[in-house]
């Protein structure tokens, strides 16, 4: 269902574990059209991001999504996982 925002946010996740960040993009651009900004498609862009070695846009992307759901228990181990990779 190309309408449905769970779909492409899970297609993303699977471009980025086949390392096809070109497409992970694509998918993530059209997570943001459908359902808007939010913690969960910034914290899988950002583990986008550190997968890619962006370690700066990483970081970025889960301040993001840190500030929409500070309480996110997934959000803070992936902080947690960018400091210890320092």
């Amino acid at each position: 269902d190309t309408a449905n925002a769970e779909a492409w946010l899970g297609l993303a996740a699977a471009y980025d574990q086949l390392r096809r960040f070109d497409l992970a993009d694509r998918a993530y651009g059209q997570v943001a059209k459908l359902a808007g900004e939010s913690a969960v498609l910034h914290n899988n862009r950002g583990y986008s991001y550190l997968l890619r070695g962006d370690r700066a846009r990483a970081r970025s992307e889960f301040a993001k999504a840190q500030r929409l759901d500070p309480d996110n228990d997934f959000i803070r181990a992936n902080i947690a996982g960018l400091a210890r990779r320092t």
